[in-house]
């Protein structure tokens, strides 16, 4: 498949988001609905099913005798982690395809014109946070999709290429001199919503957004 096709896939995957997304903002019942939806996108007619099937099993599933009881946004929040499952499904169909490696995300940024703060800025970072994203420190499952495809449309990467980075061994800051006779030691890998909270470089605003997804995305 030639370079064109791949980026035609890439852009496909990126509105199949945004109509399963503006689906579950409906706040309407996935089967009573699907019809509708599949007139209005008849494309995407086995994602949209595929959709409908995973939400409506969630909502009907009666609930543990000691869960607690949940509101519409706890459902909404659901139903946007199934539609990041369908996504994330469907980007590893595609990988081999659409990977393009490159050494780190601060360079990537720096050949499209963006210092490190600007990079971190337009995905909605704080500088601590694209520094441990950069080396790969934050675990890779705790990391929303949406923040993958944000970074990815920041460096003009591909999802799939900015995820098969993230998913590499952590590195050590370049700057740092090992004077010991001893190998450096690596520290743990991070959660990506502790890591949220730790940074005092990030915006309110932009931290409240990320935060948003710890629960669907059912980290602890």
């Amino acid at each position: 498949m030639n370079k064109l096709n791949r980026v035609e896939r890439v852009e496909r995957l990126e509105r199949l988001e945004d109509v399963l997304d503006a689906f579950v903002a409906s706040d309407v019942d996935p089967n009573g609905a699907l019809d509708e939806w599949i007139r209005r996108y008849p494309q995407y007619e086995q994602e949209l099913t595929e959709f409908a099937v995973s939400w409506s099993l969630m909502r009907s599933l009666p609930p543990a005798p000691d869960a607690e009881e949940v509101d519409e946004d706890t459902l909404v929040l659901r139903g946007m982690s199934i539609v990041q499952n369908l996504l994330h499904n469907q980007s590893i169909e595609s990988a081999s395809e659409s990977i393009v490696p490159f050494e780190s995300l601060i360079a990537e940024g720096r050949v499209r014109g963006l210092e490190p703060r600007q990079l971190a800025q337009v995905a909605g970072l704080g500088d601590s946070l694209l520094g441990k994203l950069n080396r790969r420190l934050i675990r890779y499952a705790s990391i929303p999709q949406v923040l993958i495809k944000s970074l990815a449309e920041a460096i003009q990467s591909t999802p799939a290429g900015v995820a098969a980075y993230l998913q590499q061994s952590p590195t050590f800051a370049v700057a740092v001199e090992h004077r010991s006779e001893q190998a450096p030691v690596l520290i743990e890998q991070e959660d990506f919503f502790d890591a949220v909270r730790a940074d005092p470089t990030i915006s309110r605003e932009h931290a409240e957004h990320w935060l948003k997804f710890e629960q669907s995305m059912g980290t602890t």
